[in-house]
């Protein structure tokens, strides 16, 4: 089956870098919010930038809800970036209490809340490692990438009582650990931006498109 490789646009998201980074090995994306486009895509890639609430209501305006939920049932492979990978799950506390697409149960929550003893500084900028063992990494678009390597992270708000079924590879922020990269069935989230942590990113986005 030939590869259709999708990077959702819907006016949140870093869409560009996404593209390049998936053309520096050879393969293409398609950048569209066209429903049938989505539908029949192989590989799913929802990115995110800014608010929770603002993502949800330009999903629905541009009534790419429907589509998403298609493609998932279809066992396209699906990447969720940053704000992407949060709205694959139940509900967001940013702002108002508002729901995500519930593709996987969880929370998002904001960093300060994960430890009320920690006077962390929002949001959380930089570069960290996640900590993965490279003989027993559990998400396989993670394979040929190191311990050592870090990514590039920009967040305030982060996963937190997520399903016990997820598979978790954490970070950590001043002793604050949080969910970096996900993983449940054919869906795959990382709240860093691959598309901007050099080699290391380069190579999970790649490992993603040949699934």
């Amino acid at each position: 089956m030939n590869k259709k490789i999708t990077i959702i646009d819907y006016g949140v998201g870093n869409i560009l870098s996404i593209k390049n980074a998936i053309n520096f090995f050879g393969n293409e994306a398609d950048v569209t919010n066209d429903a049938k486009k989505i539908e029949k895509s192989t590989h799913l890639i929802l990115p995110g930038v800014g608010a929770f609430s603002t993502a949800m209501k330009k999903l629905k305006e541009n009534n790419l809800i429907e589509p998403i939920i298609t493609a998932k049932n279809n066992q396209s492979y699906i990447l969720g970036i940053c704000l992407g990978m949060q709205l694959l799950f139940t509900k967001s506390e940013e702002f108002n209490t508002t729901n995500g697409l519930g593709f996987i149960k969880g929370n998002i929550k904001k960093l300060d809340k994960f430890d009320s003893n920690m006077n962390l500084k929002l949001p959380h900028i930089g570069w960290t490692n996640c900590d993965l063992d490279s003989s027993n990494i559990g998400i396989d678009i993670m394979k040929n990438i190191a311990p050592k390597d870090k990514f590039y992270f920009v967040h305030s708000y982060a996963l937190k009582d997520y399903d016990t079924n997820l598979t978790v590879l954490k970070s950590n922020y001043k002793n604050v650990k949080f969910p970096a990269m996900v993983k449940y069935k054919n869906i795959y989230g990382c709240q860093f931006h691959p598309e901007k942590s050099r080699v290391a990113g380069l190579t999970l986005i790649k490992n993603f498109s040949e699934l």
